[in-house]
């Protein structure tokens, strides 16, 4: 570098000093000299100095976790034309607080527009029982494993009793290490025949129930509903494979997604709902 950009640099650099100045609603700003001629700007102001800004409109997406705190939302800031959209595949529900203003025969027929900004959603979770037994339905296991899966979720089975459910895990986990045979249905119950090796004293049977009947919540937070689960069996190369399977569980889930709704509708009066997502 010669003498010459040298002392033109220290020129520069000396020029290059912060600058403060004022803007409107009282805010208060310095340019800071940021190398090579540039500045960075900084915002000075004192606190509390400067007017605070309000929105015009309200832009706000809250995400609730209830069917209570939804309706509770919407009823603190409902007003004539709020929706209430409901997508009954993603279990989910939103509230359009500021939507479209219904169409106004005073003002020529037109629409009055909103931006639709404010708005509170419920996706509604899953129970962890639902979410147990829905997992188990349809999938077959060892009979062993199948006993262990009922005595962890006794609490969620109404029927079969406490008593006759326990019995029928003991006689499943006590039979190990056996070969089963033929099945045969009697009225409500399916007796499986068992043999230990060729010991014709070894012989039994156990008692298999055609159908359980839970009480789960579809939802968290929401009431148990009644849900019936068929038995189903397989036996290969003398070994015994047990499952349920739900009956009609998709039925259920949007029978408590519409109940949740028309709870919801019922709790906010006025409000109109259809079944479809908001754009």
């Amino acid at each position: 570098m010669s003498e010459v950009e040298a002392v033109s640099g220290l020129v520069l650099a000396s020029q290059a000093k912060p600058v403060q100045f004022d803007a409107p609603e009282g805010r208060t700003f310095v340019a800071l000299p940021a190398g090579e001629g540039t500045f960075k700007l900084e915002q000075i102001t004192s606190p509390n100095k400067a007017d605070v800004l309000m929105p015009k409109t309200v832009m706000q997406h809250v995400k609730m976790q209830t069917a209570e705190s939804l309706a509770g939302y919407i009823n603190r800031f409902k007003n004539a034309d709020t929706m209430l959209f409901a997508d009954i595949a993603s279990d989910t529900i939103v509230s359009v607080i500021d939507y479209h203003g219904a169409i106004d025969s005073k003002a020529d027929g037109l629409l009055s527009p909103k931006l639709g900004s404010h708005r509170a959603t419920l996706t509604l979770p899953k129970s962890l029982e639902w979410q147990t037994w829905i997992r188990a339905s349809g999938q077959l296991m060892s009979h062993v494993a199948f006993a262990t899966f009922l005595e962890e979720n006794a609490v969620d089975i109404k029927s079969p009793v406490g008593a006759d459910l326990l019995e029928l895990c003991r006689d499943l986990q006590v039979a190990q290490n056996v070969n089963f045979g033929s099945s045969v249905r009697m009225g409500d119950l399916t007796q499986v025949n068992y043999q230990k090796d060729q010991d014709a004293l070894s012989k039994g049977t156990i008692a298999l129930p055609q159908s359980i009947m839970l009480s789960i919540p579809v939802y968290f937070g929401e009431s148990a509903v009644a849900v019936m689960a068929f038995m189903r069996r397989q036996i290969d190369d003398g070994k015994l494979k047990l499952g349920i399977q739900l009956s009609r569980a998709e039925n259920i889930r949007q029978d408590e997604f519409h109940r949740v709704v028309d709870w919801i509708t019922d709790e906010v009066e006025g409000l109109a709902t259809v079944y479809r997502t908001p754009a």
